[in-house]
Parts: C-alpha cells; sequence; structure tokens
C-alpha cells in the first residue's frame, strides 16, 4: 500500500513537471478557483487549480475546493486515481533501450547528486540499480514527491471525495500522460536532469518557493517558478502541455455537457492565452474567479 502511495506520487508529479513551461505572458491572472457557467448550462460546474506539492508548514490546504464537494455530483482530476494501476504505471517508467540507462548518460556529478537524493526517497531506495532504468523526467518527479515537507492537494481532495462516496473521474489516462513524456528523447530527458541537478536549492526549498508563489494564487507565476526548478525547452511545450491543454479542454466540454463537476487540474494548465481559462472561454463558457485566502499553518 505504502509503495502505492509512491506511484500515485510520481503520477501527480509527472503533472507538475509538465505544465512548467514559459508560456507567452500578457495580463497577470489572479485566481485559483474558477465558476463556469454559459453555453446553457443548468448549473455552475468549477475549475480549481491545485499544485502537486503544497507545504502545509506554511499554509493549510486550501478549504475552498473542499467545501465545493457537496455542491458537485463528480470530481474529475487529470487523472482518475481510483483507477491506478501499479503495475501498469512502473512497466511505462522503465527505459527499455539498456544503452540509454542513467549510469551510461549522465555524467559523474550528476550520478552522485541522483545518489545522494535517493536516500531521502524509500521508493527510490528500494529500488537499487534499477533506478537507472527509470525515464529521467519520472525519476525526478520520484525525487521531488520525496521531500519531507510536500503534500499533494490532488491528493488530499480525492481522499476527502472518497470518504464522501463522490465520483471521481480522469480527463486524462496513465497511458496518455506517459505518451507525452515519451514524446521526448531519453537523452534529452537526461541533459534535462543534469540541469536539475545544477541549481543548489533543496527539495524542501523548492516546494517551499512554490507554496509562496501558489499562495498568492498568480497562476502565470506559478508556471514560472515550475520552469525554474526544471529547466525545459519549446519543443517539450509543444509536445506536451499544449497538446494536453487542448485534449483536456474538449474532454471537460463534453463532461459539462451532461454534468456539473469540480475538476481540479495543475494550477499551471489554467492560465495564459492557451491555458484552459482561455481556451474554454473560447468555447464560450463564461468563468469567473472566485476569490479565497489561505490561512497561515497553526504553529
Amino acid at each position: 500500500m505504502r509503495n502505492y502511495s509512491y506511484l500515485k506520487a510520481t503520477i501527480l508529479c509527472l503533472a507538475l513537471l509538465v505544465t512548467g513551461i514559459k508560456a507567452t505572458r500578457a495580463q497577470q491572472q489572479t485566481g485559483l478557483l474558477w465558476e463556469i457557467t454559459g453555453n446553457d448550462l443548468k448549473q455552475p460546474a468549477w475549475l480549481f487549480g491545485t499544485v502537486h506539492m503544497f507545504d502545509t508548514t506554511m499554509y493549510q490546504l486550501p478549504q475552498a475546493p473542499f467545501e465545493l464537494l457537496p455542491k458537485v455530483d463528480k470530481v474529475y482530476f487529470e487523472m482518475d486515481f481510483s483507477k491506478l494501476n501499479p503495475a501498469e504505471m512502473m512497466a511505462a517508467m522503465m527505459i527499455t533501450d539498456t544503452t540509454q540507462y542513467l549510469n551510461k548518460l549522465l555524467d559523474t556529478p550528476s550520478l552522485n547528486r541522483l545518489k545522494a537524493l535517493g536516500t531521502s526517497s524509500p521508493m527510490i531506495k528500494m529500488m537499487g540499480d534499477k533506478i537507472y532504468a527509470i525515464k529521467p523526467l519520472l525519476l525526478i518527479s520520484m525525487l521531488t514527491s520525496s521531500a519531507t515537507q510536500a503534500t499533494m492537494v490532488d491528493l488530499e481532495i480525492f481522499k476527502v471525495a472518497m470518504a464522501q462516496q463522490k465520483p471521481v473521474g480522469g480527463l486524462e489516462t496513465t497511458k496518455d500522460q506517459m505518451a507525452a513524456i515519451d514524446q521526448v528523447p531519453i537523452t534529452r530527458q537526461a541533459e534535462m536532469m543534469k540541469k536539475y541537478f545544477n541549481h543548489s536549492k533543496s527539495l524542501n526549498q523548492q516546494v517551499s518557493e512554490l507554496t509562496a508563489v501558489y499562495a498568492k494564487q498568480h497562476i502565470n507565476d506559478l508556471m514560472t517558478q515550475v520552469n525554474d526548478n526544471m529547466p525545459v525547452d519549446a519543443s517539450f511545450d509543444e509536445a506536451i502541455r499544449l497538446k494536453r491543454n487542448e485534449t483536456m479542454t474538449n474532454k471537460i466540454d463534453s463532461i459539462l455537457r451532461t454534468e456539473h463537476p469540480l475538476i481540479a487540474v495543475g494550477g499551471g494548465h489554467l492560465g495564459n492565452s492557451d491555458g484552459l481559462i482561455a481556451l474554454l472561454e473560447k468555447k464560450g463558457y463564461q468563468l469567473k474567479s472566485i476569490p479565497f485566502t489561505f490561512q497561515k499553518a497553526h504553529k
């Protein structure tokens, strides 16, 4: 069960990695919770921007999405966490070409950094030398999810929804997200991993900085902050973020024809001219930011 939780954490953090792209920014957009109306909807739906690593030593979990659960008929996440298959996920995480194992692609400083960071992750320690066969972007997500201060907003909403026997669903499948990652060659992923190891910030520091931006609800800055911790390029943006936003928008449009759900996706998907807010507005929906504030953590 513990390993299953770590696999869930990996996929949650994968979602974070594939939203961290610098996009064309016009006016700063503020707000993580958006009411969706228009297009003859009989009842409103809600779009909530989550963050996959949240520091609860700084702030309490945002209560707004939890308070909406009794008002909706279903909750959608990027993936349906109730249907994750650990065996399928683990198989999709592995590099099949032995000549591209990380101990053959990474330089000595990067390998040493990987070994040092791996000591904080029970799952990575359990895997031993098999970590060299894990796709670099997924391995980075596993390392990041091992930060001791990291709580996953998505997973907390999911837990409460399940406790309330609220139906849940996913906008994508495991196969969809893994296919997106596979658009990036392993050699390029390895180069991105080297860049990731070059910055000196600890995992907990990265989580704290991301939480500070998230609490301000500046959804464009959230993307920039993620990108600072995970350097990526324009081709990665095109292959992953933009196409996923279009796919999720079409899925949401289909869902809203018959349901009034809460849709909780990574906050990096919301903003800018190519984010979910703008794409849904282009389809005729009206989106209004619903203000709420974060409460400081209890000391």
